[in-house]
Order: C-alpha cells, then sequence, then structure tokens
C-alpha cells in the first residue's frame, strides 16, 4: 500500500512539475478527487503498475475549464484481458493506457 502511495505521488508531482514548467494551469480538484478515488480498483487488475494525471494526446478538451487532461494508467506489458478491464472514462475523464514496463524501487 504505500509503495502504491509513494508511486501515486510521484506521479502527481511529476505532472505538476511539467506544467508549472510549461506555464500551463494546474489540474482542477475535481481530477485528482476522481484518480484518488479509483486508483486502488486500477492497481488491482493484472499489469496495471500506476494511475496518474496526464494531457489528452489529440487535444481535446475535458473539463469546464478547457484543460486537456485524462487518467493514465501505466502497464507492465501489452494484455489485452487487463487492457480490457480498464474503463475509457471515469468520471467524464477519459483513460488512456500506455505500456511503461514494470516499475522497479530505486536501490539504496
Amino acid at each position: 500500500m504505500q509503495k502504491m502511495l509513494l508511486i501515486m505521488l510521484s506521479l502527481v508531482v511529476i505532472y505538476f512539475h511539467s506544467v508549472a514548467q510549461e506555464g500551463s494551469p494546474q489540474p482542477n480538484p475535481d481530477i485528482i478527487r476522481v484518480v484518488n478515488a479509483h486508483s486502488k480498483e486500477l492497481m488491482a487488475i493484472p499489469d496495471v503498475v500506476s494511475v496518474g494525471i496526464t494531457r489528452t494526446e489529440d487535444g481535446r478538451t475535458f473539463d469546464i475549464h478547457g484543460r486537456r487532461l485524462c487518467i493514465s494508467v501505466g502497464l507492465a506489458r501489452e494484455n489485452p484481458e487487463s487492457e480490457q478491464k480498464i474503463p475509457r472514462m471515469i468520471e467524464g475523464y477519459p483513460v488512456i493506457t500506455k505500456v511503461t514496463g514494470k516499475i522497479l524501487p530505486l536501490g539504496k
């Protein structure tokens, strides 16, 4: 549980850092609430290694402030059975999947 929380916090920090560098607005608190509310169920799907916030690749807007935000789910490997279990929308936010490979902790 602590490892999952650490991964989630790391992803949010990385996203906020990249958004701040680009001068874009911060994600609204609603998408953060949605990700926090659904992370546990998404992480329970086989091969899911991360859940975070990112921008859509097609540039379509999905929230009332015109931000192009979506939920990103990282997979350890391609697995059609796992991908079918991941919803395409959660509470109005699109969900994208990407094969990231296994995520391992850094050595001490």
